[in-house]
């Protein structure tokens, strides 16, 4: 659900500010895991915790993505990295953390001290001051609704169509098909990880290991991939095309990995490419649709990704054969045969937003950057003090 909530994360950023969108994710967290906490009804949990804690999840993060992504024009890739670490750490940590909350606080009580942890988002969500792609967005929001000259519309009129038009491009709808493959492919893994290690022998203790593995290659993986983008002679696109390539011919051999070590090699891997797989969108966003677009892209990527894990629960019940009480190894070796499968694809459907652009497309980029010079130095002028201003009214 977090994934799938994506363009209303974009939308609230649009509009108003990424300082927004994270206060009201905040918020809306605390609300969602304290109202699951007080009540036990299922149908009731979906929508406090499925819908408004997932919502909330959702405007959280992309909102602290895109700020990153609009701050650091150099080393984009490695500011990313560093702020989605996080993620990784806290997928090593919080298993036993809240193994331990549960049994001190009981489950309610977990679900509140969660809540209460989704409230401090709002303290560095205030710290995220606009910078200049929101406050021209917000001038020229301004300055369209005081001025109503045809000039004025004609010229926001431009703006809508050209983000239209680079959200409608080749490149950007092939790498959301390849972000809903890989989120498939992702997703079908981590379901079946336990499942088959332990009918392959592997006992509960070592399939703990071997996912704790997981998250410390994703912690590492998003560091170092962090590093390698930001070097020109790498680049985010040929990171993003290796990792997947990688790690589907490494998955379709997963029935070949009998011993522990292997499986633990496998298990690093897989933690180490998919995990710098999530620092690399934003970067390949901006390479797509631009800076300025960066939000509604964003917001459309991470909607693409919500489909593809919901598919995952639809597949599971094609893969799994009910016809017997034990499932075959056969069953589990097509579930990974179809997500090392979908990983490749990725790759490829990735490899195609490589092609170089056309010359209508160069004159298109030139005429930009000149009339983005042309006014820089007027906007310039009167950012400082519309900056104060938009503060003071926040």
């Amino acid at each position: 659900m977090s994934c799938f909530k994506g363009p209303i994360g974009s939308l609230l950023t649009n509009v108003f500010s990424c300082r927004v969108c994270i206060i009201t994710g905040s918020f809306g967290g605390l609300i969602g895991f304290v109202v699951t906490s007080l009540t036990e009804n299922i149908y009731i949990i979906y929508v406090t915790y499925g819908l408004i804690a997932g919502i909330s999840q959702s405007l959280i993060y992309t909102g602290f993505v895109i700020s990153v992504g609009y701050y650091f024009d150099k080393g984009r890739s490695i500011a990313i990295g560093m702020v989605t670490c996080g993620s990784a750490v806290a997928m090593i940590t919080l298993p036993p953390i809240m193994d331990q909350c549960v049994l001190s606080f009981g489950i309610h009580g977990t679900f509140r001290l969660i809540g209460a942890a989704f409230s401090q988002c709002a303290v560095f969500g205030a710290l995220m001051r606009p910078n200049s792609v929101e406050m021209n967005r917000k001038k020229e929001n301004i300055t369209s609704i005081s001025e109503e000259s045809f000039d004025n519309q004609l010229g926001k009129g431009k703006s809508v169509v050209n983000c239209l038009s680079a959200l409608r491009s080749v490149e950007f709808v092939l790498f959301c098909i390849c972000t809903f493959c890989w989120n498939v492919s992702y997703n079908i893994s981590n379901l079946y990880f336990p499942k088959y290690f332990k009918i392959n022998g592997v006992s509960k203790l070592d399939v703990s290991y071997l996912l704790s593995t997981t998250g410390i290659g994703n912690l590492c993986g998003r560091f170092l991939v962090g590093l390698a983008a930001s070097d020109r002679k790498i680049g985010s696109r040929l990171l993003h095309f290796g990792q997947f390539s990688l790690i589907g011919i490494f998955t379709l051999f997963l029935s070949f990995y009998k011993n522990f070590t292997s499986q633990f090699l496998y298990m690093a891997a897989f933690g180490l490419y998919t995990g710098g797989a999530w620092i690399l969108q934003a970067v390949i966003v901006v390479e797509l649709v631009s800076l300025s677009n960066l939000a509604s892209g964003y917001g459309i990527m991470m909607l693409c990704g919500g489909l593809g894990q919901l598919v995952v629960p639809l597949l599971a019940e094609v893969l799994d054969d009910s016809t017997n009480n034990n499932i075959k190894d056969i069953d589990l070796s097509k579930a990974f045969t179809l997500s090392g499968s979908l990983y490749i694809l990725s790759a490829m459907l990735f490899a195609l937003t490589a092609r170089k652009p056309s010359s209508k497309s160069n004159a298109l980029t030139t005429t930009r950057h000149v009339d983005k010079k042309i006014t820089s130095n007027a906007n310039d002028l009167n950012y400082e003090l519309e900056m104060e201003l938009f503060i003071e009214k926040l």
